[in-house]
């Protein structure tokens, strides 16, 4: 094994590997730990075998890798599709696809936010504010879902919005022009990686709802934001990337995620999707 593969062998905390075994989702292939159980995605209306933990022996091994899905297919036959968490420096070949890449802000840290001109950052009031956060939240999700070839019932994008609209560490941050709020910022900032016990700071979602020419001025702005809050917090940021469908956008995340690797960011670890006939829905 590769010193790249040795270190990831051990990023998995202890606690976590023992809280699995505890609930009956560790498992073993060719002596080598997976953590795996059934998961339904409400956006996508998905049932699915979730394999949070996947030791890399078997992600560098195609065959290994084979096997151990049809294996969880198998003990869930419910189940349309796995879904396979992998560090970042590693890439599966087809048919597995890329769904959400995760990203870590290890750029220069950043002190103070100059806002774009005519625009103005600040943080938002939840008695003001929370009904246009909880508007963006729910078309973050809306969008997410069409970008994975789904259509997410507005019921459930309702519900999910204002659970994490209430979340008691959600921290918004606003772009206000005309005294009248065009973008957002939100973060999480109690977030925890079970896989590695590592707190950090989640960049939830980041909105510019402003005309074309000035989009990426007022994005770059409340990112930046949210890199100083995490600055502050003396925790890692951590942004991720819908990687839409074949059939929807070839190659859009991997542009998107390229994009941010060239302004600070690193790709911390990579959600991988197989459909159970080897395609996604909709191909």
């Amino acid at each position: 094994m590769n010193a790249r593969a040795d270190a990831c062998a051990r990023v998995a905390a202890a606690a976590y590997l023992a809280a699995a075994e505890e609930a009956g989702l560790l498992g073993s292939l060719h002596g080598h730990p997976y953590v795996a159980g059934e998961h339904h995605d409400p956006a996508l209306d998905e049932q699915r075998v979730l394999i949070e933990f996947c030791a890399p022996e078997i992600l560098l091994d195609a065959v290994s890798l084979d096997t151990l899905a049809d294996r969880v297919l198998r003990e869930s036959p419910g189940a349309t599709a796995v879904v396979v968490r992998a560090p970042g420096w590693l890439a599966l070949d087809a048919p597995w696809e890329r769904q959400l890449t995760y990203v870590r802000y290890d750029g220069e840290p950043v002190d103070s936010v100059p806002s774009p001109e005519g625009f103005d950052i600040r943080p938002a009031v939840p008695e003001r504010d929370d009904a246009v956060v909880a508007e963006w939240i729910a078309r973050a999700v809306t969008d997410g879902s069409a970008e994975q070839d789904a259509t997410a019932d507005p019921e459930i994008v309702a519900a999910v919005a204002q659970d994490l609209l209430h979340l008691p560490d959600r921290v918004s941050y606003l772009a206000f022009a005309d005294g009248r709020p065009v973008g957002h910022a939100t973060l999480l900032c109690a977030a925890h990686d079970d896989v590695t016990g590592r707190d950090h700071i989640e960049l939830l979602d980041v909105l510019a709802d402003t005309a074309d020419d000035c989009r990426r001025a007022v994005v770059a702005a409340l990112t930046a934001a949210a890199i100083a809050h995490a600055g502050r917090a003396g925790l890692p940021l951590i942004g991720h990337v819908v990687h839409p469908a074949r059939n929807v956008a070839p190659g859009r995340g991997e542009a998107v995620t390229a994009a941010l690797v060239q302004r600070g960011w690193r790709v911390d670890h990579v959600y991988w999707r197989l459909a159970h006939n080897g395609t996604r829905n909709g191909e």
